[in-house]
């Protein structure tokens, strides 16, 4: 059941203090002096993508409707990516030989959201030769003056834990931020600003709507570049990323890092939907004064579809590159799916799993979702993603915790 959380009294003071005042517009200019001026570095490459950022901020200054601590949160995010992106750039002038190396083998978890590709990509991480993405590399990939450096990145990394856990513990309940263990790697994308993290925190549909447009190859060729500044710091036998996004363009990805093995998680959406639209719903109540479920709903329901139905027909020409896992099976049987996995990745095994006939474990969580907060039901979901499969709709639980 979605609650409306009490934002902290500092961030009530600041949004008072500030809303009687016109907030200033976040400025493209202004953010790039902003990171050169912080890093003392100029050059943001030839491949900076000035399009891209222009638009989210035209975006974000006419449709998100922040609150004025939320902008400038937004603000400072956006700074940190460009400063990502400066530092970047000077490792990879510095040492031309980091372009130089291969892209270890990948295996990526992909699904929609709320689907375990979480405790997947974190259970693969920890195997024998894995190269996992923690959090600190997925915000700050570059080193930060000196080559060595990390213990900037992480501190900082643990200043945003803390930071979510303030403002939204309903948030880090759902999806708690640890430093040390692995994150998104849609995090990479964000520096080339071309990913859909814009689209889950706030309302920027002027921007989702060009993003939606775009080939994506550009963003994955940066992608590719701080990967392999990320090997050059550390290296390892193979990548395990994960994320949602990845699923709406699998192709484009597979083109890109031709050596990837794709870990397709399952759920039934009856479940995995409201998960999500709740986890949405907290996540831009950090930022946004009044946060719309109808908005949230009418703009995520679609881009799943689309999601699943991309995924589908990737899998369809590449199924030898997929491998699909199911929800239920994997909570009931973790090592014996894990254990598939492995083979998987290390032959090349096609395995298929079924979520019939599978009891799931009961959880105990403050995470609780129904359709009915969306003014959903079995019957509205089994329409709209009638081309997924039967056998997801089979739940008839309609309160879950996770």
């Amino acid at each position: 059941m979605l609650k409306k959380e009490r934002r902290p009294l500092f961030i009530n003071f600041y949004n008072s203090v500030f809303s009687i005042t016109r907030t200033k517009k976040l400025d493209f200019d202004a953010l790039i002096h902003k990171a050169r001026k912080n890093t003392r570095q100029t050059s943001l490459g030839a491949d900076f993508n000035e399009d891209a950022l222009k638009i989210l901020l035209k975006s974000i200054n006419e449709e998100a409707g922040l609150h004025p601590f939320g902008q400038l949160m937004i603000k400072e995010k956006l700074i940190s990516q460009l400063e990502n992106r400066l530092w970047a750039e000077y490792w990879l002038r510095k040492y031309p030989e980091i372009l130089k190396q291969q892209v270890l083998p990948i295996v990526l978890v992909t699904g929609l959201q709320r689907t375990g590709t979480t405790k997947m990509q974190r259970l693969l991480s920890q195997q024998l030769g894995a190269r996992p993405l923690p959090s600190w590399e997925a915000l700050y990939p570059a080193p930060i003056g000196n080559k060595e450096e990390t213990k900037k990145r992480i501190s900082r990394t643990q200043r945003n834990e803390r930071a979510v856990r303030w403002i939204s513990p309903a948030f880090h309940d759902i999806h708690p931020i640890s430093t040390h263990k692995p994150e998104e790697d849609v995090l990479l994308l964000d520096v080339h600003f071309m990913s859909s993290s814009a689209e889950a925190i706030m309302h920027v549909p002027t921007y989702a709507n060009w993003l939606s447009k775009q080939n994506p190859t550009d963003a994955y060729q940066y992608e590719k570049k701080l990967l392999l500044l990320l090997q050059w710091q550390r290296n390892g036998g193979y990548w395990v990323l994960k994320s949602p996004h990845h699923l709406e363009h699998l192709e484009n990805f597979i083109s890109v890092f031709p050596a990837t093995k794709i870990i397709w998680m399952h759920r039934q959406l009856e479940q995995c939907v409201p998960s999500f639209l709740s986890m949405l719903y907290y996540s831009r109540s950090m930022f946004t004064k009044n946060v719309d479920k109808e908005i949230i709903k009418r703009h995520w329901l679609p881009k799943l579809r689309e999601m699943l139905w991309s995924g589908q027909e990737f899998d369809a020409n590449h199924s030898d590159k997929v491998l699909d896992v199911y929800f239920a099976d994997f909570m009931q049987l973790e090592k014996s799916v894990l254990r598939d996995v492995m083979v998987f990745i290390k032959e090349n095994r096609k395995k298929s799993g079924t979520m019939e006939n599978t009891p799931q474990k009961s959880f105990q969580s403050r995470h609780r979702y129904t359709l009915q907060d969306w003014g959903l039901n079995d019957a509205i979901i089994q329409n709209e993603f009638d081309f997924y499969g039967k056998s997801f709709f089979s739940s008839n639980e309609n309160m879950i915790s996770l």
